[in-house]
């Protein structure tokens, strides 16, 4: 264990000794937050437009047909996103030997729910999008009672400040998620032809969007070019042990999980939610500016490393339905170790499970119309 010293505690009144960090540009950083609600917003309506609202309220109507295994994902995510992960940001911080600013910025990035970007990766690597706006809406609604108990119960090893969960951030971010989803689901339903050409478009943005993110967190903080490596090692590390333990979890056959349910969970598991974490140091430490910029140093590496798996992951997996073949077959995902019990002949039993359809199943549908 590290042990605490009154230098390097974050209630310590006076900064560690070492190189001076520049703080972060307080307008560039506003600015870039409000490109990222806007990016969102963009892509919930997109995902939205691959929701069909007749079979959600057809399940509403009949909640017998929901399959429970839809409710397995959700679980799986309320346990490693508040149970084992902020688990291990304190475990990494400890073993990494990190100071007490940079190990708070890793704590709490590991307390947080999981991000949307987690949704725009599950829709380009053929999960289940309905499970994963349902586990980051139940993730973020948690939070407000999950984040406080986790930040309280691992953060004493480093300060005895009271960790201020923005709660207003987080009400936000639920009505950036429901809002969005629900005019897209009504666009889908309405108007189809204009459904596809959102969900193209939202597509596009996502990926620039995405993109601009791993740019922005470069110019907005430098400075995290010159931490230790240990810093690098850890914001590595997060988003894959959370990727690998919901995919591991999710493996165990008497869960009988579909390989595209497995990927979206393991895309929720692996992906925390940046901006809030942000948001929760700024609020928590806003008297100690003189730290701020060693606080977020951890969020701000996290981001890109995000950005840049996310990407790799999604790049390996198209490369391997091109080399299977299985590109030609959107309508299942592309998933030939798909269920047999989630294949068109029992979508009366699975409900949920097929509120996510694919532009040919669109086009399935019209034919046999």
């Amino acid at each position: 264990m590290v042990q605490n010293t009154t230098e390097g505690n974050v209630s310590g009144a006076t900064p560690p000794p070492g190189p001076r960090m520049v703080p972060p540009n307080p307008q560039l950083i506003e600015a870039f937050n409000w490109f990222n609600v806007a990016v969102v917003t963009a892509i919930m309506l997109a995902m939205g437009c691959t929701l069909k609202l007749r079979e959600l309220i057809r399940v509403l109507k009949q909640p017998s047909q929901i399959d429970r295994r839809f409710f397995v994902g959700v679980a799986i995510g309320f346990l490693c996103q508040f149970i084992v992960l902020p688990l291990v940001g304190f475990g990494l911080a400890h073993a990494l030997q990190y100071s007490s600013m940079t190990a708070m910025g890793a704590l709490v990035v590991s307390c947080c729910p999981g991000g949307t970007t987690s949704n725009i990766l599950t829709f380009w690597n053929r999960g289940d999008v309905a499970l994963s706006v349902t586990m980051t809406t139940v993730s973020t609604v948690l939070a407000m009672g999950m984040m406080p108990l986790n930040l309280w119960l691992y953060s004493r090893s480093w300060t005895h400040d009271v960790a201020v969960v923005p709660y207003k951030e987080i009400v936000t971010t639920i009505a950036m998620i429901l809002i969005p989803v629900t005019v897209g689901m009504l666009i889908k339903y309405w108007f189809e032809k204009l459904a596809k050409v959102i969900v193209t478009i939202g597509s596009v943005i996502g990926l620039l969007g995405i993109t601009t993110t791993f740019v922005m967190s470069v110019i907005i903080n430098p400075s995290m070019f010159k931490v230790s490596w240990n810093v690098w090692v850890g914001a590595l590390l997060l988003p894959i042990i959370g990727g690998v333990l919901g995919y591991g979890i999710s493996c165990a056959p008497f869960l009988q999980l579909s390989h595209s349910r497995r990927r979206t969970i393991a895309l929720e598991t692996g992906v925390q939610h940046v901006t809030l974490a942000v948001a929760i140091i700024q609020l928590t430490f806003a008297k100690k500016k003189q730290f701020l910029s060693e606080l977020l140093v951890f969020p701000m590496l996290y981001a890109p490393f995000l950005v840049v798996l996310g990407l790799a992951v999604t790049g390996v997996f198209r490369l391997w339905l091109v080399a299977t073949g299985q590109n030609k077959n959107p309508a299942t995902g592309g998933d030939k170790f798909a269920e047999n019990t989630e294949t068109p002949g029992n979508l009366e039993k699975n409900g949920v499970a097929n509120i996510v359809a694919m532009e040919i199943d669109d086009e399935v549908h019209k034919n046999r119309s």
